[in-house]
């Protein structure tokens, strides 16, 4: 419609200044600005069909598919942004010529632009993890600080990562208290800490378990009481409601109680065989 109304408009004022040459020559001078300022509006009239859109979608690794909690996603056009949930989702409002940029720590910034309107429901961003590769690395102290301190030499934790306390890994002694008293108290009355004892705890006895159990089965019953098939597998029952050691005991201590136990496992045979035959 514009277009129109411009090409009538032109073709009235050429007629009306035929008359004169040079006012022709400016009239030439005046149309080409004229159609650059038409071509403005045009471009106006473009950047004015924005849309404002909300977005929706989630952040996932590359390579797993696993969400990315806590990721931001970044307008640099309007300086506002979002962060991601704990599932990975977020939502963010743009315009349809925005460009989002998502970042997280450990993964290669990745660009979010609209390719389509509407917009979808849901969108998926696949950030590709960060990757270093170095070369070996050997630490040495130059100072000898440690051995003019006396300071003990330091060991690696064999507790996992996970499982490690906030403030004491250990039984913390009295005197931290003084120390660190909040950490003192949550060691004591705080129910992630009692879970993470008590986790540890259970593999300790798991290990100790398997341990126990290499000396103390069938196999090393058979080989030191010569017992074989049913009668080695009632001694080994017996062995069991009797145990008295702890699952830490050593090889030495765990043979020496099966040898114990079977000589009073036939002194008892004995006893009952006698009864029965005096019963008869």
């Amino acid at each position: 419609m514009l277009s129109l109304i411009f090409v009538t408009y032109m073709n009235v004022f050429i007629n009306s200044c035929k008359f004169t040459g040079i006012k022709y020559m400016l009239t030439k001078k005046h149309i080409a600005l004229l159609f650059i300022l038409l071509a403005n509006l045009c471009v106006k009239a473009q950047d004015i069909e924005l849309y404002l859109v909300n977005i929706k979608g989630i952040v996932s690794d590359f390579e797993s598919g696993e969400p990315l909690p806590y990721a931001h996603v970044i307008n640099p056009r309007s300086h506002t942004g979002t962060t991601t949930n704990a599932d990975g989702f977020f939502s963010i409002t743009m315009l349809t010529e925005d460009t989002l940029i998502v970042k997280t720590v450990g993964y290669v910034d990745q660009k979010f632009t609209l390719n389509e309107f509407p917009p979808k429901d849901h969108y998926e961003v696949m950030m590709k993890p960060v990757r270093y590769l170095l070369d070996e690395v050997t630490v040495t102290e130059k100072y000898k600080m440690r051995e003019k301190l006396g300071l003990p030499e330091a060991k690696p934790l064999n507790i996992p990562k996970e499982l490690r306390g906030s403030d004491f890994n250990e039984k913390p002694p009295w005197y931290a208290a003084l120390v660190n008293p909040l950490g003192f108290l949550y060691y004591h009355t705080g129910k992630e800490e009692k879970e993470k004892r008590a986790t540890l705890k259970a593999i300790e006895n798991n290990k100790q378990w398997l341990e126990f159990s290499e000396h103390h089965n069938l196999e090393t019953i058979e080989k030191l009481t010569g017992l074989t098939g049913e009668e080695a597998d009632k001694f080994m029952f017996y062995c069991n409601i009797n145990n008295q050691l702890p699952y830490f005991a050593s090889q030495m201590e765990i043979e020496f109680q099966i040898m114990n136990l079977f000589f009073k496992y036939k002194q008892e045979q004995k006893s009952k065989t006698e009864k029965d035959s005096i019963s008869n």
